[in-house]
C-alpha cells in the first residue's frame, strides 16, 4: 500500500467510465494497487479496493483526495486512458511532494471578478489541471489540500468547480511541486477549441504566444540562411508553431 492510484467516481455512468481507465492502468502497470472511492460497491478485476463516500456536489475529489490510503499517490481523474507505463511519476517525488501538469486555461478574467484571491495571481502561474496528479502524504500536501478545501467552499457559490480555488492554493501554498510535461494530461481537440471559442471571457492576451522558439530557416545549421527581416521570421514561426 505504499504506492498506488485513486479515483473518485460517482453515478453509473461515471463509474462505468473510471473502470475503462482502471483497466488500461492494468494493462500496462499490472502490479500498481489501485483504490477508487466511490457512492457505490464497486466489483471489477481491475479495482483492488474501494472505499463508499458521501458526494455532496459535483466535484468531491476535493473531500476525499487527501484520504488516499498510499504513501504515494497517483490520483486521475475516471475520463483518463493509460496508454504507456506510468509507475515513473512516482520517481518524481524523490525530489518533489506533488506533481500536476498545466491546464489550457491559465489566467480567466471572468473568474478574476469573482474570484479577488485568484486575480493578484500573475498570469504566468497558470492552472493546472487536477485530473491527473502525484503526491506524497505529507503535512505540506495535506497543508495544501486543507487550503484548497477552504476555498472551494469560499466561492462554491460563485464558481463550483475546482480549478481556479486551486490555482489560489497552490499559489499561497508553501508546498515544493512540479509540473509534469504534457503527455502525461494530454487534452482533446474538443477541449482545445472551447478556449480558443471562451477568448472573449477569458481575457485579449489569454494563450496568446508570447515567445516563439525556431529557427526561420531550417538550414542554419548547414550554413546557409536565408530570412531577410524580422517580418519573415515572425511570419515563417506563426504558420509552424506547434498547437498546444
Amino acid at each position: 500500500m505504499n504506492r498506488g492510484v485513486l479515483y473518485i467516481a460517482f453515478g453509473d455512468n461515471f463509474i462505468e467510465e473510471m473502470l475503462f481507465s482502471a483497466e488500461s492502468v492494468k494493462k500496462h502497470c499490472p502490479d500498481l494497487h489501485i483504490t477508487v472511492f466511490a457512492d457505490r460497491e464497486i466489483e471489477s478485476d481491475f479495482v483492488d479496493d474501494y472505499e463508499i463516500i458521501e458526494v455532496k456536489h459535483l466535484r468531491p475529489k476535493v473531500d476525499y483526495v487527501h484520504l488516499s490510503p498510499y504513501k504515494q499517490t497517483i490520483f486521475l481523474d475516471t475520463d483518463t486512458i493509460i496508454d504507456y507505463d506510468i509507475t515513473e511519476m512516482f520517481d518524481i517525488l524523490e525530489k518533489y511532494d506533488f506533481a500536476i501538469c498545466h491546464d489550457l486555461a491559465r489566467k480567466r478574467d471572468n473568474i478574476c471578478h469573482q474570484i479577488p484571491e485568484y486575480a493578484k495571481i500573475p498570469y504566468t502561474f497558470s492552472e493546472v489541471n487536477p485530473g491527473v496528479m502525484v503526491f506524497s502524504k505529507t503535512k505540506p500536501v495535506d497543508d495544501f489540500f486543507s487550503l484548497w478545501r477552504k476555498y472551494f467552499y469560499k466561492y462554491f457559490n460563485r464558481w463550483p468547480y475546482e480549478q481556479p480555488t486551486f490555482r489560489v492554493a497552490l499559489w499561497e501554498s508553501d508546498l515544493q511541486f512540479y509540473i509534469m510535461p504534457v503527455e502525461y494530461n494530454i487534452r482533446s481537440k474538443q477541449n482545445r477549441q472551447k478556449q480558443k471559442n471562451n477568448h472573449s471571457k477569458f481575457g485579449p492576451g489569454h494563450m496568446t504566444p508570447r515567445i516563439y522558439h525556431m529557427h526561420a530557416d531550417m538550414r542554419i545549421n548547414q550554413g546557409k540562411y536565408d530570412v531577410k527581416s524580422l517580418e519573415q521570421a515572425l511570419k515563417f514561426c506563426k504558420e509552424n508553431f506547434m498547437e498546444y
